[in-house]
Formats: structure tokens, C-alpha cells, sequence
């Protein structure tokens, strides 16, 4: 996708309070959340070619069983992953909050997490999809004032760099929340 597209597209932003960790853009962070990105799209890629050979018509029906435990054990990987690379993330993403809001193009947050406008950091945001990945993307604080609160946040963070499928993974979850809001708000009229 071209720079100047990306620039003028618009995305739609959702409340939603999902776990953050921050830290201060750094080589070594930067380091470890490459190799923690290319870990975890492995895994995905995987998953995916596991799920594409299930639902083939052609894998022999003595097979599926097999294929099914193996996919059970990955899933169980991912979350011993999930947990032994939490320890090392403290220590670059020491930084704690929740999001107010998010879109494609970032997110808000309700503390002013003591940044400076211009500040660049490190993130790895975390997502309700099954199994759970983070989201590692480079952010700029575009807000950091307690006192200029909109949307119930006072700090705003802009993606400046994160892959193309980490950005539609928070767009798919940005509309899925629409839809359940639609939803809850559908029932509630016809109720």
C-alpha cells in the first residue's frame, strides 16, 4: 500500500478497553519484537495450512484425528509462548494501561502515561482473538494531556509503523465490535 493512500485513508474507531503495554523505542525492543513478530507469524502460518489441509475434502478421515491433536498442541504452544515471552516483554514494554478506543490507525488511551507529544514507543497490544497474539507496532503520542480529554482519552498514540496484517487484524476486531454494538442496540429496541 502506498505511503500517500495510507495517509488520507480513514479508519473507524471503536471503544474498547484492551490491555496495552508501552516502552521507549529502542534497539534492543525493537529487536526482540521482530523476533516475537516473526514467531508468531510462523505460528499463524502454520495454523492456517493446518486449517486449509482439515477442511480439503481429500485428507483421509483416518488422518483428521491426528491433524486435530496436533492443532490442539499448537494452541496449547502458543499460550506457553504467550507466557514465557511476557516475562522478557517486561522488559521492554514496562509501561501498563488500557486503550479508550482504537482504529487502523491507532488508539487512545485514558491515562496521559507521562509522554510527550512526538515521543515515539515501542507497542504490543493485545487482542481478544483466539489464540492470543500482540499486536507490536512503533507509535507516536499524537496526545498526552490530562486535561484534554476527548473520547475519554488523554493520551493518543498513531501507528507509524506496523505491519499490514497486524493493521487489519484491529480493523477486523473494530468492526466486529461494531456489529455487536449494532446488535446489543437492535435488541434493545425491539425489547
Amino acid at each position: 500500500m502506498n505511503e500517500k493512500f495510507r495517509e488520507e485513508r480513514e479508519f473507524f474507531r471503536t471503544a474498547a478497553r484492551l490491555p496495552l503495554f508501552w516502552g521507549p523505542d529502542s534497539l534492543a525492543g525493537r529487536q526482540a519484537m521482530a523476533m516475537d513478530s516473526e514467531m508468531w507469524d510462523s505460528q499463524s502460518q502454520l495454523e492456517g495450512a493446518a486449517r486449509l489441509v482439515l477442511e480439503d475434502g481429500n485428507l483421509p478421515e483416518a488422518q483428521r484425528p491426528l491433524l486435530t491433536v496436533l492443532r490442539w498442541l499448537d494452541f496449547k504452544l502458543d499460550l506457553i509462548l504467550h507466557h514465557v515471552r511476557n516475562r522478557e516483554q517486561a522488559t521492554h514494554f514496562p509501561g501498563r494501561a488500557f486503550t479508550t478506543d482504537i482504529s487502523g490507525a491507532g488508539f487512545g488511551v485514558a491515562e496521559p502515561l507521562g509522554l510527550e507529544v512526538g515521543s515515539t514507543l515501542l507497542i504490543s497490544l493485545a487482542l481478544p482473538d483466539v489464540p492470543a497474539r500482540p499486536v507490536f507496532a512503533l507509535g507516536e503520542v499524537v496526545r498526552a494531556a490530562a486535561e484534554d480529554i476527548s473520547h475519554g482519552a488523554a493520551a493518543a498514540v498513531r501507528f507509524v509503523d506496523i505491519a499490514e496484517a497486524e493493521r487489519e487484524r484491529i480493523i477486523r476486531y473494530t468492526f466486529a465490535q461494531q456489529r455487536r454494538l449494532l446488535a446489543q442496540r437492535s435488541q434493545t429496541e425491539q425489547e
